[in-house]
């Protein structure tokens, strides 16, 4: 089982039109294969948006990101990212 977690800091006043981009895909992959939890937070104080996804295993994240990555949303959600703090995402492999 692998949590990911990917923070995006956003724009100024962007907050509104990323959710309109972004709940089509939260929505989609909760109805994937292998998909535990994937679930959109945002930190105020950063203006971040912040994705946690739980996957049963590589395979299934694996074949999550073609899905999200043909149908272009790497981009589409790059839009509303803040230049000045870069995104960052990271991986953890379940231990207990």
């Amino acid at each position: 089982m692998l949590k990911i977690v990917a923070k995006r800091y956003l724009k100024p006043d962007t907050l509104d039109e990323y959710l309109v981009v972004v709940r089509p895909l939260v929505n989609a992959s909760r109805q994937e294969p292998g998909c535990i939890e994937y679930a959109l937070y945002f930190d105020r104080d950063e203006y971040a948006a912040v994705m946690m996804e739980t996957w049963e295993s590589e395979a299934a994240l694996e074949e999550h990101l073609k899905i999200i990555r043909a149908v272009g949303y790497p981009e589409k959600l790059e839009r509303y990212a803040d230049p000045a703090k870069p995104s960052k995402m990271k991986k953890y492999n379940y231990v207990y």
